[in-house]
Protein backbone atom coordinates (compact mmCIF):
# COMPACT_ATOMS: atom_id res chain seq x y z
CA UNK A 1 0.00 0.00 0.00
CA UNK A 2 2.62 2.34 0.68
CA UNK A 3 4.41 1.85 -2.89
CA UNK A 4 1.41 2.67 -4.86
CA UNK A 5 1.12 5.95 -2.68
CA UNK A 6 4.91 6.95 -3.15
CA UNK A 7 4.17 6.10 -7.19
CA UNK A 8 0.61 8.65 -7.06
CA UNK A 9 2.37 11.01 -5.25
CA UNK A 10 5.68 11.42 -7.77
CA UNK A 11 3.35 10.89 -10.90
CA UNK A 12 0.63 13.83 -9.80
CA UNK A 13 4.03 16.28 -9.11
CA UNK A 14 4.53 17.09 -12.52
CA UNK A 15 7.52 18.64 -13.92
CA UNK A 16 10.25 19.85 -11.35
CA UNK A 17 11.58 23.15 -13.44
CA UNK A 18 10.11 26.67 -12.55
CA UNK A 19 7.42 28.00 -14.94
CA UNK A 20 8.72 31.07 -17.14
CA UNK A 21 8.26 34.04 -16.05
CA UNK A 22 6.27 36.07 -18.70
CA UNK A 23 6.37 39.63 -17.28
CA UNK A 24 8.63 43.17 -17.77
CA UNK A 25 10.98 43.63 -20.25
CA UNK A 26 11.20 41.08 -23.06
CA UNK A 27 13.23 40.31 -26.41
CA UNK A 28 14.74 37.64 -28.72
CA UNK A 29 17.69 37.33 -31.13
CA UNK A 30 17.23 34.71 -33.88
CA UNK A 31 19.03 33.49 -37.09
CA UNK A 32 18.30 30.94 -39.27
CA UNK A 33 17.63 30.12 -43.17
CA UNK A 34 15.13 30.81 -45.57
CA UNK A 35 13.26 30.02 -48.44
CA UNK A 36 11.99 33.17 -50.49
CA UNK A 37 9.63 33.57 -53.89
CA UNK A 38 10.52 36.63 -55.34
CA UNK A 39 9.15 38.50 -59.02
CA UNK A 40 12.31 39.95 -61.29
CA UNK A 41 10.48 43.12 -61.32
CA UNK A 42 11.00 43.35 -65.23
CA UNK A 43 9.44 42.39 -68.34
CA UNK A 44 10.57 40.72 -71.40
CA UNK A 45 9.36 41.82 -74.84
CA UNK A 46 9.46 40.29 -78.47
CA UNK A 47 11.05 41.94 -81.35
CA UNK A 48 7.45 42.79 -82.55
CA UNK A 49 6.29 44.24 -79.07
CA UNK A 50 3.83 42.46 -77.25
CA UNK A 51 5.96 42.60 -73.67
CA UNK A 52 5.09 39.49 -70.77
CA UNK A 53 6.30 39.48 -67.01
CA UNK A 54 9.30 37.48 -66.28
CA UNK A 55 7.80 34.84 -63.99
CA UNK A 56 8.46 34.24 -60.14
CA UNK A 57 11.58 32.47 -58.70
CA UNK A 58 12.23 31.08 -55.43
CA UNK A 59 15.66 31.26 -53.70
CA UNK A 60 17.39 29.47 -50.50
CA UNK A 61 19.25 31.48 -48.20
CA UNK A 62 19.59 33.16 -44.91
CA UNK A 63 17.12 34.40 -42.40
CA UNK A 64 20.08 37.15 -41.29
CA UNK A 65 19.49 38.09 -37.41
CA UNK A 66 16.28 39.27 -36.44
CA UNK A 67 15.87 41.12 -33.10
CA UNK A 68 12.58 41.69 -31.05
CA UNK A 69 12.28 44.06 -27.98
CA UNK A 70 9.90 44.86 -25.55
CA UNK A 71 7.57 43.98 -22.87
CA UNK A 72 4.23 41.76 -21.39
CA UNK A 73 1.37 43.39 -21.54
CA UNK A 74 -0.14 40.38 -19.44
CA UNK A 75 1.48 37.18 -18.48
CA UNK A 76 0.36 36.06 -22.21
CA UNK A 77 0.65 38.73 -24.69
CA UNK A 78 3.54 41.27 -25.34
CA UNK A 79 3.79 43.92 -27.47
CA UNK A 80 7.49 44.00 -29.30
CA UNK A 81 9.28 46.15 -31.86
CA UNK A 82 10.69 43.32 -34.62
CA UNK A 83 13.72 43.55 -37.27
CA UNK A 84 13.18 40.74 -39.19
CA UNK A 85 14.15 38.80 -42.93
CA UNK A 86 15.01 36.46 -45.48
CA UNK A 87 17.68 36.54 -48.15
CA UNK A 88 19.68 34.67 -51.02
CA UNK A 89 22.82 35.64 -52.55
CA UNK A 90 22.59 35.72 -56.40
CA UNK A 91 26.16 36.93 -58.44
CA UNK A 92 27.71 38.55 -55.31
CA UNK A 93 24.67 40.03 -54.25
CA UNK A 94 22.54 39.17 -51.23
CA UNK A 95 19.48 39.97 -51.94
CA UNK A 96 16.95 40.86 -48.64
CA UNK A 97 13.42 40.73 -48.36
CA UNK A 98 13.08 42.71 -44.48
CA UNK A 99 10.21 43.75 -41.87
CA UNK A 100 10.49 46.40 -39.85
CA UNK A 101 7.45 46.65 -37.43
CA UNK A 102 5.00 46.00 -34.29
CA UNK A 103 3.94 42.35 -33.29
CA UNK A 104 1.58 41.32 -30.69
CA UNK A 105 3.24 38.27 -29.25
CA UNK A 106 0.78 35.43 -27.63
CA UNK A 107 1.91 32.39 -25.16
CA UNK A 108 -1.50 29.97 -25.14
CA UNK A 109 0.65 28.00 -23.15
CA UNK A 110 4.34 28.54 -21.95
CA UNK A 111 5.79 26.03 -24.48
CA UNK A 112 4.05 27.77 -27.49
CA UNK A 113 3.83 30.79 -29.15
CA UNK A 114 2.30 32.52 -32.17
CA UNK A 115 2.65 36.60 -33.21
CA UNK A 116 2.31 38.92 -35.87
CA UNK A 117 2.21 42.28 -37.03
CA UNK A 118 2.55 44.92 -39.71
CA UNK A 119 5.29 47.40 -40.60
CA UNK A 120 7.78 48.68 -43.19
CA UNK A 121 9.37 46.19 -45.67
CA UNK A 122 12.50 46.55 -47.75
CA UNK A 123 13.74 44.56 -50.61
CA UNK A 124 16.97 45.11 -52.41
CA UNK A 125 20.35 44.58 -52.47
CA UNK A 126 22.22 44.69 -48.75
CA UNK A 127 24.33 47.35 -49.11
CA UNK A 128 27.04 45.87 -47.22
CA UNK A 129 27.02 42.95 -49.30
CA UNK A 130 26.39 44.19 -52.50
CA UNK A 131 28.11 44.40 -55.62
CA UNK A 132 24.84 45.94 -57.46
CA UNK A 133 23.78 49.82 -58.12
CA UNK A 134 20.44 49.11 -57.91
CA UNK A 135 18.46 50.61 -54.64
CA UNK A 136 16.28 48.71 -52.34
CA UNK A 137 12.66 49.21 -53.27
CA UNK A 138 10.10 50.03 -49.81
CA UNK A 139 6.43 48.76 -49.24
CA UNK A 140 4.50 47.25 -46.73
CA UNK A 141 4.76 43.76 -45.06
CA UNK A 142 3.21 41.60 -42.63
CA UNK A 143 5.39 39.57 -40.03
CA UNK A 144 3.80 35.85 -38.37
CA UNK A 145 5.25 33.48 -36.53
CA UNK A 146 4.58 30.01 -34.49
CA UNK A 147 7.06 28.67 -32.40
CA UNK A 148 8.26 26.41 -29.69
CA UNK A 149 10.14 26.66 -26.53
CA UNK A 150 12.15 24.24 -26.87
CA UNK A 151 15.22 24.61 -23.92
CA UNK A 152 13.07 26.54 -21.25
CA UNK A 153 14.51 28.27 -18.11
CA UNK A 154 12.61 30.78 -15.70
CA UNK A 155 14.29 34.15 -17.58
CA UNK A 156 15.37 32.65 -20.92
CA UNK A 157 14.56 30.19 -23.57
CA UNK A 158 16.03 28.84 -27.00
CA UNK A 159 12.69 28.67 -29.23
CA UNK A 160 12.51 27.14 -32.70
CA UNK A 161 9.87 28.96 -34.76
CA UNK A 162 8.46 29.41 -38.02
CA UNK A 163 8.17 32.78 -39.59
CA UNK A 164 6.41 34.35 -42.98
CA UNK A 165 7.16 37.18 -43.86
CA UNK A 166 5.09 38.33 -47.01
CA UNK A 167 5.86 42.52 -48.30
CA UNK A 168 4.28 44.04 -50.61
CA UNK A 169 6.07 46.31 -53.52
CA UNK A 170 5.12 48.38 -56.15
CA UNK A 171 2.34 45.75 -57.02
CA UNK A 172 4.48 42.68 -56.51
CA UNK A 173 4.68 40.52 -53.86
CA UNK A 174 7.54 38.95 -52.14
CA UNK A 175 7.14 36.28 -50.03
CA UNK A 176 9.84 35.09 -47.31
CA UNK A 177 9.65 31.71 -45.12
CA UNK A 178 12.15 31.35 -42.72
CA UNK A 179 13.26 28.41 -39.51
CA UNK A 180 14.62 30.54 -37.19
CA UNK A 181 16.44 29.77 -33.69
CA UNK A 182 16.44 32.25 -31.27
CA UNK A 183 17.96 33.21 -27.65
CA UNK A 184 14.49 34.54 -25.79
CA UNK A 185 14.60 36.66 -22.75
CA UNK A 186 12.12 37.75 -20.00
Amino acid sequence: MGAGLSIGLCCSAGRAEAAPRHQGFTGDLGIGVSLMNVPSFSTSCGPYGGCTPVPRSSHFGLAPLSLSLGGFITPRVALLARAAGTSYFEDGTQMTHNFYGIIAEVWPIDEIFVSGGVGLGLYGPNPLFSRSSREAVGGWALDFRIGAALAQGTNHDFTLALEAIPGFYDGETVQGFALVGAWKWY
